[in-house]
């Protein structure tokens, strides 16, 4: 990122931090049908899986991908596979080259039998039962550093829930910190039809973490036939999440419930904001909230970093973060890589002035994450402010 030249001249070219780092966002390999995931499905699914194939594909547009998977070329392992097949991999490139706390594994390989994309529902849940238990038995195995986001057949919510009581009630129970879901729902989240799993979230004091991409939907008005057309339009997602949980009066009904907007960005939340509570001044009569629309976004929502806002000017960025830390959210911003993922972010890809302050640079890079999920978080060695 280039450095703006009107910065004062005395400042120091390095400041060496003992800063704490939580990644919010990492992804084990988004090639669902790995043998040892498999391996987990009932005999029955396991036949169904090798006679019919995974037919997760969305009708429409290609989306080209310039890389496999969307990866960095050397997030490779040595012996091969996709990226993010090997946790000691993983590990080397991230949690040790960084000193990291923890990291969150969110699984968005299984999104589209999470969904129940084109597959019976009960093989939703069947694979959603491998894709965890897998999980447990290689990363969390392989360091103690990795977390989860639970794995959820969420358009099935009487089998969500139970998948959400079998892992926080398992063995691994703490090393689960989050649900997955994907933004394109079949209804609108704040439906009654999710109450269950809302609920079960709220009892266990799990967030609900919405990650781009489930693969069935990015736009209202089709599939998008460029890569960079698709990378562009991931935050025509979260207007319809948002308003969904607030208007139909989802945290009035679960004041507990935590959402984390995952790789959709964090810029757009204020405005919306704004935007909402006038429609409330207008229309208040339509709805039954008991605090404006604001108020729920503010103390309710969580955001990762990754995709992160690069400005020209550096001082743009730090206009729009005072913003959205002025509006109450200075604890809801977390730091995360996207590993391994071509657009990967390193813990020290903010703004020079983000980086000097080292009471604000500490909340993102692990205070706020390690306060949402209740991860452990220590200083770190290495030199994060460069």
């Amino acid at each position: 990122m280039t450095v703006d030249a009107t910065l004062p001249a005395t400042a120091p070219a390095a400041i060496p931090t003992t800063l704490g780092i939580i990644d919010a966002d990492v992804h084990p390999s988004m090639n669902p049908a790995i043998p040892g995931v498999v391996r987990h499905l009932p005999r029955r699914w396991q036949e169904y899986l090798a006679h019919t194939g995974l037919r997760v594909g969305a009708p429409g547009g290609d989306r080209p991908r310039h890389r496999e998977f969307a990866s960095r070329w050397d997030a490779v392992p040595p012996d091969g596979g996709p990226p993010g097949i090997d946790p000691a991999f993983a590990r080397a490139q991230l949690l040790d080259a960084y000193d990291m706390s923890a990291a969150v594994l969110n699984d968005i390989g299984g999104f589209p039998f999470s969904g129940g994309l084109r597959v019976p529902a009960e093989f939703c849940a069947a694979f959603c039962t491998a894709l965890n238990t897998y999980r447990e038995e290689v990363w969390f195995a392989d360091d103690p550093r990795w977390y989860g986001a639970i794995n959820l057949p969420y358009e099935v919510p009487d089998l969500a829930v139970q998948e959400i009581v079998r892992r926080k009630e398992g063995p691994h129970g703490d090393r689960w910190v989050q649900v997955a879901m994907a933004p394109d729902n079949e209804r609108g989240i704040g439906h009654r039809k999710y109450r269950p799993v809302l609920e079960a979230c709220e009892h266990y004091g799990l967030p609900i973490g919405f990650h781009v991409l489930s693969g069935r939907r990015i736009t209202p008005s089709g599939p998008a036939n460029y890569y960079f057309e698709e990378h562009c339009d991931f935050a025509a997602l979260n207007f319809p999440v948002v308003a969904s949980l607030v208007f139909e009066g989802t945290f009035d009904r679960f004041p507990g419930l935590k959402v984390v907007m995952v790789e959709l960005g964090w810029s757009w939340a204020v405005p919306l904001a704004w935007r909402m509570d006038h429609a409330h001044r207008v229309m208040a009569r339509e709805v039954d909230l008991q605090r404006r629309p604001s108020e729920y976004v503010r103390d309710h929502l969580w955001f990762t970093t990754q995709p992160m806002e690069e400005p020209e000017n550096p001082r743009w960025f730090d206009d729009v973060l005072g913003l959205f830390e002025s509006s109450g959210m200075a604890d809801k911003l977390m730091f995360s890589s996207d590993y391994p993922h071509w657009d990967f972010d390193e813990p020290d890809s903010f703004p020079l002035s983000v980086r000097r302050d080292t009471e604000r640079f500490g909340r993102i890079l692990g205070g706020n994450a390690s306060a949402l999920y209740g991860l452990p978080l220590r200083p770190g060695t290495g030199q994060v402010v460069r």
